[in-house]
C-alpha cells in the first residue's frame, strides 16, 4: 500500500497555455517516489465542467477524497493534501469541516485571509474571470453577494485552528511574493496547531510550482510523515 498525495491548484491567473503542463510534471516526480499521487481541476477551471466558485471547491475536494479512498494499492490512512495559495485555504477548509483521515497537510503560497487579495469589487472579479473562460454561463453568478463571500469569507488562519489532532502542517511560502506576502505565511503558521513547520523560500515568488526548490521539499516533508 503507498501513501497518497492530492494536489490542489490555485486560481487560474491566465488563460491556458498550449503544451503548458501545469502540475503534472509535480504529480509525475511524486509517483515516481511512490507515492500515490492525484490531480485535478476545481469546478470552473482546467477539463472541470461549471463556473469557479470558491462555496463549492471544498465540496469538490471531497469528491476527490472519496475517490481517492478507494483506490487499489492506495493506503487511505496516509493522505496528503498538497493545497497551492487559494487551493489550499480550500483544502484547510475542507480538512476543518467535515470527517476525514488526512495525515498532513502542506500549503504553498497561502493567504491567511482571501479578502485582503482579491479586489472588493465583485463585478470587476467576474468580468475578469469570464475572459479567462472560468465563467461559462451567461446568467452565473445567480446570487452575485453569496458568490464574492465565498471569496472574501475564506479565512486559513482563523480555520487552520480546528486541524484534526495528529494532522501535520507545513507551511512555504517565497519571500519575493508580490501576490500573497509573506507575512500570511507567518499568520497561518502561528495560528496552526503542532506540529508544523514553517520554510520560508529566498527569492522566491507566488507560482512556487515553478521553484526548481519545491520538488524536493514536499518529497522531504512527505516522507517526514512516514516515519
Amino acid at each position: 500500500m503507498s501513501p497518497v498525495v492530492v494536489i490542489c491548484h490555485g486560481i487560474p491567473g491566465s488563460k491556458p497555455v498550449q503544451g503548458e503542463r501545469g502540475y503534472v510534471p509535480l504529480a509525475e516526480e511524486l509517483a515516481n517516489k511512490g507515492f500515490v499521487c492525484v490531480v485535478f481541476n476545481f469546478s470552473g477551471c482546467g477539463e472541470s465542467s461549471g463556473n469557479i466558485d470558491l462555496n463549492v471547491w471544498d465540496k469538490d475536494l471531497r469528491t476527490v477524497y472519496d475517490f481517492v479512498s478507494e483506490l487499489p494499492g492506495a493506503d487511505n490512512t496516509e493522505i496528503n493534501i498538497i493545497g497551492f495559495s487559494a487551493g489550499g485555504a480550500a483544502a484547510v477548509k475542507f480538512i476543518t469541516s467535515e470527517k476525514n483521515n488526512i495525515k498532513s497537510l502542506m500549503l504553498l503560497a497561502t493567504p491567511a485571509d482571501l479578502s485582503q487579495i482579491i479586489p472588493d469589487d465583485a463585478g470587476l472579479m467576474i468580468r475578469h474571470f469570464r475572459e479567462l473562460g472560468l465563467i461559462k454561463d451567461t446568467d452565473f453568478p445567480q446570487d452575485i453577494n453569496k458568490w464574492y463571500k465565498g471569496y472574501s469569507s475564506l479565512k486559513a488562519e482563523n480555520l487552520i485552528r480546528w486541524m484534526p489532532q495528529g494532522s501535520s502542517v507545513c507551511i512555504v511560502h517565497g519571500d519575493e511574493d508580490t501576490v500573497v506576502p509573506v507575512s500570511h505565511a507567518e499568520r497561518i503558521y502561528q495560528a496552526a496547531p503542532n506540529p508544523k513547520k514553517l520554510i520560508i523560500l529566498e527569492g522566491a515568488p507566488h507560482q512556487l510550482r515553478k521553484d526548481d526548490r519545491v520538488a524536493g521539499i514536499i518529497i522531504e516533508w512527505l516522507r517526514e510523515q512516514k516515519t
